[in-house]
């Protein structure tokens, strides 16, 4: 989209990087279209064209018959280079095709303005791609490492979508030598290396949080199993009011202002709790009293685009006044003596449970529940002593689920500021920082 010579024309010296807008764009979030900003040269960096720090490379690779090539992709939003299947030289269609070495840095062409780049893991050394992609190696001037963080920065995904032309932005093409023109400010080799590590350290702490994640999730999935063993059924409309709310979205003046629980904010959380960023809107005095949430409700989805996504539940934690049920939504409320609101929030998610669900639910292009059906389905019912005892055990479990997905959210948000910071010479480090 630009020609070489008027690129430095461009750049206003504000030493920020620009963000997207977040909303009303028109472009797909994987897409940083913004005119890219360089910014001042921090003092002691200098500044190069990309091409003076990567270098194209090809390596042909002759397909023999009858042996197994491993393929690799890009995912987009820098999710980095994986494998993809693995084929012999008669079923790989597009048969020119080049050998990537561990460490080469791979664009895709057609989706590198998403975001569609990486490099290639050590265990993925040897694999093949087609001439769709382009492999870069680092020049002298620059650490690996440093590419790899400079790669998540938005000035970089911004080169990437003006050096791309085309009418639709999934279909663009990348024109590598327009892009190589692009000029970048780089730190010493020893600042790279430095800044690549700490942002390394952030990686470390995410992976390490979403992998204990992973873990009590299949703790809890597991202990779900085991505390609903052999506890008695019955249907549920026998432990709790059932009702289908009818309050949408949509602000009157003639109507009380009210805060609205949505389809969203059940669909992503497993407790419906204060913080959570709500919908205002409107009701009348008798959908508000109608529809009006306490806590230990369960609110449930009622309808959905697939049956695996019908009465997804959430239990209200918190008291939380003036807040009414949303339309698509449908609420549980535990009859006193016979239920915990808790404790039918985790049966709702066992798998017999949502197999019933799934089950019961009508529709072919979007699914939904009649209240009857609902009334009838089965959920596990012991005393309510048991209900109490097994609901605190798998709430503790849910809460630290929560805590660590918090911190995994958290260190995310502190990478990302800290990489566009440390990327752009806004913060620098000493040399005792790593």
């Amino acid at each position: 989209m630009q020609s070489e010579g008027m690129h430095d024309s461009e750049f206003e010296e504000t030493g920020e990087a620009v963000d997207a807008p977040a909303s009303g764009r028109a472009y797909p979030p994987s897409v940083q279209a913004g005119i890219p900003n360089l910014g001042v040269l921090p003092e002691g960096w200098k500044r190069y064209r990309l091409g003076e720090l990567v270098t194209p490379v090809e390596r042909p690779a002759a397909l023999r018959e009858g042996h197994i090539y491993q393929l690799v992709t890009a995912k987009r939003n820098r999710g980095g280079i994986v494998a993809r299947e693995k084929l012999t030289a008669d079923q790989i269609r597009t048969k020119t095709q080049f050998l990537v070495k561990a460490g080469d840095f791979l664009l895709s062409n057609r989706q590198i303005s998403h975001g569609g780049c990486g490099v290639l893991p050590e265990q993925l050394d040897g694999a093949l791609v087609s001439n769709e992609y382009t492999a870069l190696r680092a020049t002298a001037l620059l650490d690996p490492g440093f590419l790899t963080a400079l790669s998540h920065s938005v000035y970089f995904q911004q080169t990437c979508f003006h050096s791309s032309v085309g009418i639709h932005v999934e279909k663009l093409v990348f024109r590598l030598n327009d892009w190589l023109s692009w000029p970048f400010n780089i730190p010493p080799l020893e600042e790279q290396r430095r800044i690549a590590d700490v942002l390394e350290t952030w990686d470390r702490a995410i992976v390490d949080t979403e992998r204990l994640i992973s873990k009590n999730r299949i703790r809890k999935s597991a202990l779900l199993q085991l505390a609903f063993q052999n506890l008695p059924m019955r249907p549920l409309g026998e432990a709790a009011k059932i009702w289908f709310s009818g309050v949408d979205k949509k602000i009157d003046p003639k109507e009380r202002s009210v805060i609205l629980c949505n389809y969203m904010d059940v669909f992503h959380n497993a407790r419906i709790t204060r913080d959570l960023p709500f919908t205002r809107g409107t009701a009348t005095a008798r959908e508000i009293a109608q529809n009006a949430l306490k806590r230990n409700d369960v609110v449930f989805t009622k309808d959905s685009e697939t049956a695996d996504e019908i009465a997804e539940p959430a239990l209200v934690a918190d008291d939380i006044e003036n807040l009414v049920c949303g339309y698509h939504l449908a609420v549980a409320r535990p009859i006193e003596g016979r239920a915990h609101g808790p404790f039918i929030a985790q049966a709702m998610r066992h798998p017999r449970t949502r197999w019933q669900f799934r089950r019961i639910a009508n529709g072919v292009v979007r699914f939904g529940l009649t209240l009857d059906a609902v009334e009838q389905a089965e959920i596990f019912l012991p005393d309510v002593e048991v209900q109490v005892r097994v609901a605190a055990t798998l709430e503790s479990e849910d809460r630290l689920i929560e805590a660590l997905s918090g911190q995994a959210v958290s260190l995310r948000v502190q990478r990302r500021e800290l990489m566009q910071r440390l990327l752009s010479g806004q913060w620098r480090l000493r040399r005792e920082a790593v």
